[in-house]
């Protein structure tokens, strides 16, 4: 998500419209990812964390890319942290509902 959101935003462009245009660019790939995965995993495994990093790395890689000073290196490697953390208290939460 980081990558497509890093190579659609122009580096020229104002940071918060950077943030709106990612936001929107991480809405609409995970409305496509969600229903490319959902028929596999489910519903409650994909539809939260791929709105939550939809959200999050869509939004914040669209303000990263507008910095020129940053790599794009840097950028995919915050979005990929972001959206490992999200994935993984996600799957935690689902634990504990299952097990309550």
């Amino acid at each position: 998500m980081a990558v497509c959101v890093h190579l659609i935003v122009p580096s020229d462009l104002n940071m918060f419209a950077g943030m709106l245009l990612g936001g929107f660019i991480g809405m609409v790939l995970m409305l496509f990812m969600m229903l490319v995965l959902m028929p596999f995993f489910g519903a409650f495994e994909v539809m939260i964390p791929l709105h939550l990093n939809g959200m999050l790395i869509g939004m914040g890689s669209g303000m990263l890319s507008t910095l020129p000073s940053l790599a794009w290196e840097q950028i995919i490697l915050g979005g990929a942290v972001v959206g490992f953390f999200v994935s993984l208290y996600i799957y935690f939460a689902n634990q504990s509902l299952i097990q309550s």
